[in-house]
């Protein structure tokens, strides 16, 4: 009886927990090619989480990126800096962001329950700037960062 309820749990927690293989550049210099990755928490997202997500044009796909915008804020990227609701906020990896404005990209701030998402290595990572916002719906879990 004791094997099955710890079998039973053993499942469930690698069903809600899972581990992934990092494939691809976008994530670099933090997450490398073929590197183990884990989810270890499924709460709201906040600001530059690492999260597993399914892209919005490409649900079969799984992406690694960070949270860099909230629902109700609208992002921009100007010489090198973060704002966020036209207020400078630090990003470490703002330096490697092309400048871009919110509202040459969309109408309204990001809706309730979506996330504006990018990846470390912003020179060629395939995120929200292509393919939108992602809502909470499509994401996986949260990473954390040092998990390995």
């Amino acid at each position: 009886m004791c094997y099955f309820l710890f079998l039973g749990l053993f499942r469930t927690y690698h069903w809600l927990y899972p581990k992934y293989f990092v494939s691809g550049e976008s994530m670099n210099p933090t997450y490398r090619e073929q590197e183990v990755i884990q989810i270890k928490a499924h709460h709201q997202p906040q600001r530059f989480d690492v999260v597993v997500l399914h892209p919005p044009d490409d649900p079969e796909e799984l992406y690694l990126k960070r949270i860099v915008g909230l629902p109700g804020e609208q992002v921009d990227f100007k010489e090198g800096q973060l704002f966020v609701n036209e207020k400078p906020v630090a990003d470490e990896f703002a330096d490697r962001t092309e400048d871009f404005q919110w509202k040459s990209l969309y109408k309204e701030p990001i809706p309730e329950g979506c996330y504006f998402v990018l990846g470390d290595n912003r020179t060629v990572s395939r995120d929200s700037r292509i393919f939108g916002v992602v809502s909470k719906k499509q994401i996986l879990g949260i990473i954390k960062e040092g998990n390995n």
